[in-house]
């Protein structure tokens, strides 16, 4: 059961954290819209879609005893841009048209051993006939919150406003054992996300330019201060024209300096993190078009008097494209 829950909210939290982070990037720019900016030029009526692809891989052991559970998410999005105002405020109607899911466990009793099945799981949201048993429930809390809009203002430095839908409250409140699906279409969990995983661009901006943007995270492990160093590596022709290059990497630590204890409580610890990747941004027709994102976490907890250690690792990839 514990695998499980910090499985899901760690694949959950990784999955809409890294929608966020890879297309909700802003700058502040003092001459918005040039086409020699390295900033987001979106114009009214402007419609994306969005693909989101991941793969995540985790490793729980305890004892001699280790569990593995492999999934593959993927996550279509839309985004039509209704107006921009004079200082360059989009608002943003962003759907979720689509999301597929495949989860495959196994348990072995010593490291190396082939195992035996632990669970299988197919959500396939656009082939219904797809989806496995275990799946169908979730299929049914997943389907009425497709295709429901949801409106964002973002402004040109990355601020952004989320908009109350009245829609998606009175869907989640009639479905049983939402609450993490509550928390993440609610105004404030949207908010929290997509606040922590944007990045505001300094200005000006030259290549070869470093800088830091810091946040906090609330785990299962407590409170976490995480800092994300970005590098301004070039320009180079893309597929569309020039596009800029950007790498990230990340570093997750204990808020607190003082809880070298962390670990000899139920709270568990964090044993180590790795986070980094890259991120294009089409300068002529100014959005992010793709990024490349991976992270590894590794922690312990104790549970009676065994330690429970888990080994999470991510990949993420995202590919943004204009419809004509």
């Amino acid at each position: 059961m514990f695998q499980a829950n910090c499985t899901q909210r760690r694949v959950s939290f990784a999955i809409f954290a890294a929608a966020v982070f890879s297309i909700l990037l802003a700058l502040n720019s003092p001459a918005h819209g040039q086409s020699n900016e390295v900033c987001w030029k979106l114009k009214a009526n402007d419609r994306f879609i969005i693909e989101l692809n991941q793969t995540s891989k985790s490793n729980t052991t305890v004892d001699s005893r280790e569990t593995s559970v492999e999934s593959k998410t993927e996550i279509e999005m839309s985004w039509e841009v209704s107006k921009v105002d004079s200082k360059g405020n989009a608002t943003i109607r962003q759907t979720i048209t689509g999301i597929n899911l495949l989860v495959n466990g196994f348990t072995r009793k010593k490291k190396g051993e082939t195992g035996s099945p632990l669970l299988e799981v197919v959500v396939n949201t656009s082939n219904p006939a797809k989806t496995s048993k275990q799946g169908k429930q979730l299929l049914k809390q997943i389907q009425p919150l497709l295709n429901i809009p949801i409106d964002v203002v973002m402004s040109p430095t990355g601020e952004i406003d989320v908009k109350d839908s009245t829609e998606v409250a009175k869907l989640l409140n009639k479905l049983p054992n939402t609450q993490n699906l509550r928390q993440l279409f609610s105004p404030a969990g949207l908010k929290e996300m997509m606040g922590a995983s944007s990045v505001i661009l300094p200005q000006p901006l030259s290549i070869g330019q470093t800088w830091n943007q810091q946040s906090k995270t609330d785990t299962a492990m407590g409170a976490m201060e995480q800092t994300e160093t970005y590098t301004y590596l070039r320009n180079r022709d893309g597929e569309q024209g020039q596009v800029a290059e950007f790498s990230v990497a990340t570093e997750l630590k204990p808020l607190d300096s003082t809880s070298d204890h962390q670990g000899s409580s139920l709270q568990g610890k964090l044993l180590s993190f790795d986070g980094s990747g890259t991120l294009l941004l089409d300068i002529e027709n100014g959005y992010f078009s793709s990024s490349k994102l991976q992270n590894t976490i590794s922690t312990e907890k104790p549970y009676r008097e065994k330690m429970i250690k888990t080994t999470v690792s991510n990949e993420i990839e995202m590919n943004m494209r204009r419809q004509k």
